[in-house]
């Protein structure tokens, strides 16, 4: 009799000696069977009514302690320790039922497919979040940040080969790093990430990436020790910065733009060795940003006046400068605010009261800032219109007319 079988009830014996053989294994420790096996071997003496079933708690958990970090989920072993435990407790203790984990080829067959298909959905859909970034091969390995500078990326990406998954920019150091690290995420693949081109003025979102590597955040998810003004990253969980630590690899290449040097820096990155994930599958994204609500874009059925009044808006290309009429809704001239910048026209217009409607204030922002272009570019300017098209008939017939000014809205 083996001093497991004295010293423990009979019951719990096969499970113990399936544990005992496996942690033997530096791939046990390793293995997600045997940390699932563990886990369901905790809860079930933690449940049982016999005390001495009780008592082998401290042997489980002194083995829980000497797993190292989990580097795949099974691979698939003709003779898998931790499933046959599992098997084993579900034998002996009823409220233990037998995992899908099981020894064999068809269990490896099976994450194999599985994995096939999540590598498959992967190269379809990735990226799954907006942003300003060129996709080369979803398969590589590197993806590269290049700041604030807007012509990198697809210069990179022409001739980057396929050891380039993805080059964009990120001139902010939260909500810029939070869809970084979101589409990263959702590529198992990506394991590098190289930092080059100049960072935004004072938002020096390189430092953000590093110190959030380094260090991590803090509870309130604030990137520790980052020298940038607000790396604060609401929209992701502290589950998403622990995988993209220990996923992602980077590379500081910050002031560099010659093209082939951050060439030559990816594909040496991508040579060399990872170590291998705990986690198989990608993060299909944030919690927090999985519970936003979507809208549909939709043109309203009608046009409100303010009660406020109108504007008319008059760019005037000798001067340079843009001339903004506001009208009372009776048509008498109330007040003209005159500058160079639509947007200091609109805060104008907004401090003096002039704009009682959201949409009205939307529009005239809209208006000042083609307004704006157009002097800038010498374009024909028109009010109500993108630049050089005029309302349609059938917007006004539908009902959708933006002219304020126009007939159709007092119909």
């Amino acid at each position: 009799m083996s001093p497991i079988e004295a010293a423990v009830p009979e019951r719990a014996v096969p499970a113990l000696h399936e544990i005992e053989r496996g942690m033997a294994l530096r791939k046990c420790r390793k293995c997600g069977c045997m940390k699932d096996a563990l886990d369901t071997a905790g809860r079930a003496f933690r449940d049982a009514e016999e005390p001495r079933i009780r008592e082998l708690l401290p042997t489980i958990e002194g083995h829980q302690n000497a797993m190292e970090r989990i580097a795949y989920d099974c691979i698939g072993c003709r003779k898998c320790w931790g499933a046959d435990a599992i098997i084993q407790l579900a034998n002996h203790f009823e409220e233990v039922v037998a995992s899908e984990c099981s020894s064999g080829d068809d269990s490896f067959a099976k994450r194999a497919s599985e994995s096939a298909a999540v590598n498959g959905q992967i190269e379809n859909s990735w990226p799954p979040h907006p942003g300003e970034y060129i996709v080369g091969d979803p398969t590589g390995s590197v993806a590269i940040c290049t700041l604030s500078n807007r012509e990198l990326p697809q210069k990179l990406i022409a001739v980057g080969g396929p050891d380039l998954a993805i080059a964009g920019r990120c001139d902010t150091e939260n909500i810029g790093i939070e869809k970084v690290v979101l589409n990263l995420l959702a590529n198992t693949h990506i394991r590098w990430l190289l930092l080059c081109g100049v960072e935004a003025p004072g938002h020096r979102a390189a430092d953000a990436f590093l110190r959030l590597k380094e260090r991590g955040v803090d509870a309130n998810m604030r990137v520790l020790k980052s020298a940038s003004w607000r790396p604060v990253l609401k929209n992701l969980t502290l589950f998403d910065v622990a995988r993209f630590r220990e996923q992602i690899e980077l590379v500081n290449l910050i002031g560099v733009i010659a093209v082939s040097k951050i060439v030559e820096a990816a594909h040496e990155a991508a040579k060399k060795p990872t170590a291998t994930l705990s986690f198989q599958t990608p993060s299909n994204s944030s919690k927090i940003a999985s519970q936003v609500e979507r809208l549909q874009a939709r043109a309203p059925k009608v046009l409100r006046l303010d009660k406020a009044g109108f504007f008319v808006v008059l760019p005037q290309a000798a001067t340079g400068r843009i001339i903004c009429e506001h009208y009372e809704n009776n048509g008498r001239l109330a007040h003209v605010i005159e500058g160079r910048e639509g947007a200091v026209i609109a805060t104008t217009a907004i401090e003096q009261g002039l704009l009682t409607q959201l949409d009205h204030a939307a529009y005239l922002g809209r208006e000042l800032a083609k307004a704006e272009i157009a002097l800038k570019t010498g374009s024909q300017y028109e009010q109500d219109a993108a630049l050089g098209i005029l309302p349609s008939k059938k917007s006004h017939s539908a009902g959708i007319c933006e002219d304020l000014t126009c007939s159709c809205h007092g119909e």
